[in-house]
C-alpha cells in the first residue's frame, strides 16, 4: 500500500516518464509518420491527463518536431500565431472592456428587473442574461458574475419564506390566546414565553427564527437556477465564431485547409451566425423545457407566502448600486455595437461588404477587433471631465489599460490553439494525415448525417473528462482527414465535431461553469450526470438537424469544392443524395 500511495502521489512525475518511453518504439522506427505519430500520442497522454498545464503541453512541437526531424524551429514557430489567433484577442479585448466597467452586471441586473422576480420567471432570469453575455464574453466570466447573483437571490427568497411562516404563526397564536397549545410551526421556530409582572399573566411575543431548513420546493427552485446558468454559459458560447475557443480552433483549422487549394473559408463571424445562432436558441428553450420537465414542473417552483417585492427590491438595490450609466459604459457599448457590426457587414455573401472595398483575401474578421482594441486603449474615460472641468486633469486614462487586459484576457489559450496548429501542420508534412485519411475510409458506407451525429456525440462525451480545448484540438484534425477521406466537404463533419465539444453537460470537471455551480452546493454529482446526459444527447441531436438542413444548404456542404478533387473519392451517398464534385 505504501508503494502505491507513493506512485499515486508521484502519479504526474511517472505519467511525464512512463509515456515516452512505451512509445518509444514509435519513435526508433525511423519514419517520419511513426515520430509524428510519437508526437501526437504523447501530446493526447499529456493533455488528457493534465500533468502539465495544458499552454506548456502545447509547446512540445516547439522541441519535438525539430529533434525528431519533422519540421524546423522556425517552421514549427510560425504555426502559432494565426489570423484566427488575432481574431480571438481582439474579441477577449473586446470583453475584457465589457467586464471592467461592469457592463455586463448592469446588463444581467436588468433583464432580471424586465423578466420578473417570480420565483417561476427566476430560471429564466438567470439562463438568458448566462447565454446572451457568454456571446461575448468567456462563459467563465459570465459565470462567476451569474453565481454570486443567483446565490444572493435565493438566500432573499429563503429569508421571505422564513418571514411568511413567522407571519402566519403569529397571527394564528394571536387568535388562538392558548399558549400550551403547540403550533405546527414550532418544528422550526421558537416561540419565547414572558411573565407580566404587573399583570400576572403570560404574554406571547412573536416567535424567533432559530433554524429554518430549506422547503423541498427553495431546494428545487435553487438546483434549477444554477445549474441553468452553467448550461446557457455553455450554450451561448457556441453562437458566435468569438464565443468560445473550440469556434476558433475550427476557423485556423478550417482556413488552413480551404487555404492549401487557394480557396476562401467560408466560415466567417456572419456566416457563422447562421447556424450558429439558431442551433443555440434551439437548444437553450430546450434546455429551459428540460429543466422544467425534470424538476417536476414550473408548478413545484411557486412558493406560496414568498414576496417577490422583496426580491425586486433586492435586485433593485443591486442595480442602484451600480450607479448611474458614465460615459466610460456609453463608449465601450457604442465600440461593442461598431465592432458586431463591421463584422457581419465585412462578408454578405453575394451582396459584397465593406471588404471588398480593398484587395481580395487581405481584409479578414481579425481586422474589425483589432481596430476596436486599438481605440479602447486611446479614447480618455474622463474625456467630460477634461472638458467640463476648470482644474482639467493632468492625466488623461484611457478606456482600457493594459494591466486590465493582461490580467483579464488567458493568454494560455493563444499556446494552445498554437499547437494545435502546429500539431495537424507536422501531422500533415510527415505524411500522417494520409495514413489516417485512408484508414478512416470504413467510415465510407454509412450515411453522412448518421457519421456527423455519431462523431459529435462521442465528442461531447470524451470532453466530459478532458478540456474542450484540448479535445478539439486533438480530434478536429482527424475528423477532417476522416471527411476527406470519404469524399465529403470537411466541414460537414468539423463543424459538429467542434460545436459538440462545448456540450459537456454532465460533470462539474467538464467545463469551468459546471464547477463553479457545483461547489455552490445545491446539486450532486449523481444529480448532475442525470440531467447532464439528457442535455448531451438532445444537444447533439439539434446540432446534427442544424447542420443538415440549413447548414448544409448554407455552407454546400453536399458539394465538394473542384479543387479537392485529387481524392481518389468523389462520391458519397448523403440523404439519400449524393454529394458530387462541383464543376
Amino acid at each position: 500500500m505504501g508503494i502505491l500511495r507513493t506512485l499515486w502521489t508521484l502519479r504526474n512525475v511517472v505519467i511525464v516518464v512512463a509515456t515516452p518511453l512505451l512509445l518509444l518504439p514509435l519513435l526508433l522506427n525511423g519514419s517520419k509518420q511513426s515520430s509524428a505519430g510519437f508526437c501526437l500520442i504523447l501530446m493526447a497522454v499529456y493533455w488528457a491527463t493534465e500533468v502539465f498545464p495544458i499552454a506548456v503541453t502545447a509547446l512540445l512541437p516547439v522541441m519535438l518536431f525539430p529533434m525528431t526531424g519533422l519540421m524546423t524551429g522556425k517552421a514549427v514557430s510560425m504555426t502559432y500565431i494565426t489570423d484566427s489567433s488575432m481574431l480571438f484577442v481582439g474579441g477577449l479585448i473586446m470583453a475584457a472592456a465589457v467586464e471592467h466597467w461592469n457592463i455586463h452586471k448592469r446588463i444581467a441586473l436588468k433583464l432580471l428587473l424586465i423578466i420578473g422576480t417570480e420565483p417561476t420567471r427566476l430560471m429564466i432570469g438567470m439562463m438568458l442574461p448566462s447565454w446572451f453575455l457568454s456571446m461575448w464574453t468567456s462563459n467563465i466570466a459570465t459565470t462567476a458574475m451569474m453565481c454570486p447573483i443567483a446565490d444572493a437571490l435565493l438566500k432573499e427568497l429563503q429569508r421571505g419564506e422564513a418571514g411568511a411562516i413567522e407571519e402566519g404563526c403569529e397571527e394564528e397564536q394571536l387568535q388562538n390566546h392558548n399558549l400550551k397549545q403547540l403550533d405546527p410551526c414550532e418544528t422550526d421556530l421558537d416561540t419565547e414565553v414572558v411573565v407580566d409582572s404587573t399583570r400576572h399573566e403570560e404574554v406571547y411575543t412573536s416567535p424567533q427564527r432559530t433554524r429554518l431548513k430549506p422547503s423541498k420546493e427553495h431546494i428545487q427552485l435553487a438546483k434549477a437556477m444554477t445549474i441553468s446558468i452553467a448550461y446557457a454559459a455553455n450554450i451561448g458560447g457556441t453562437t458566435t465564431i468569438t464565443g468560445c475557443a473550440s469556434n476558433i480552433i475550427l476557423k485556423g483549422l478550417a482556413d488552413e485547409i480551404f487555404q492549401e487549394r487557394g480557396l476562401t473559408s467560408p466560415i466567417s463571424f456572419g456566416t457563422w451566425l447562421v447556424l450558429g445562432f439558431p442551433v443555440s436558441l434551439l437548444i437553450f428553450i430546450t434546455l429551459f423545457l428540460w429543466l422544467t420537465l425534470y424538476f417536476r414542473g414550473c408548478s413545484s417552483f411557486k412558493k406560496k407566502g414568498i414576496r417577490s417585492e422583496g426580491i425586486r427590491d433586492f435586485i433593485k438595490g443591486q442595480y442602484k448600486a451600480l450607479g448611474p450609466v458614465t460615459f466610460p459604459e456609453i463608449m465601450v457599448i457604442t465600440l461593442f455595437i461598431i465592432l458586431i457590426i463591421l463584422w457581419v457587414s465585412r462578408d454578405l455573401g453575394g451582396a459584397g461588404g465593406w471588404g471588398n472595398l480593398f484587395k481580395k483575401k487581405y481584409v479578414t474578421d481579425s481586422a474589425a477587433p483589432t481596430l476596436v482594441s486599438v481605440l479602447l486603449f486611446l479614447i480618455p474615460a474622463n474625456l467630460p471631465a477634461f472638458f467640463k472641468s476648470k482644474n482639467r486633469p493632468l492625466v488623461v486614462k484611457p478606456l482600457l489599460t493594459w494591466r486590465t487586459v493582461h490580467d483579464k484576457v488567458p493568454w494560455g489559450l493563444f499556446l494552445l490553439f498554437g499547437g494545435g496548429f502546429a500539431l495537424a501542420q507536422g501531422c500533415k508534412e510527415s505524411g500522417l494525415s494520409e495514413s489516417i485519411r485512408e484508414a478512416l475510409t470504413v467510415f465510407k458506407e454509412l450515411p453522412v448525417w448518421l457519421t456527423s451525429m455519431l462523431v459529435a456525440l462521442l465528442t461531447s462525451f470524451i470532453t466530459e473528462v478532458v478540456t474542450n480545448t484540448a479535445t478539439c484540438t486533438l480530434v478536429l484534425p482527424i475528423i477532417a482527414q476522416l471527411a476527406l477521406g470519404i469524399g465529403v466537404n470537411p466541414l460537414y463533419l468539423m463543424i459538429p465535431t467542434a460545436v459538440a465539444t462545448s456540450y459537456a453537460f454532465m460533470l462539474p470537471v467538464a467545463t469551468p461553469p459546471n464547477a463553479m455551480v457545483y461547489v455552490l452546493g445545491y446539486y450532486s454529482m449523481t444529480e448532475m450526470i442525470r440531467s447532464g446526459c439528457v442535455m448531451n444527447i438532445l444537444s447533439v441531436f439539434i446540432l446534427t438537424l442544424g447542420v443538415n438542413t440549413w447548414g448544409a444548404e448554407y455552407f454546400s456542404l453536399r458539394t465538394l469544392p473542384v479543387e479537392f478533387s485529387d481524392l481518389e473519392v468523389t462520391t458519397v451517398m448523403s440523404l439519400n443524395s449524393t454529394v458530387t464534385i462541383a464543376t
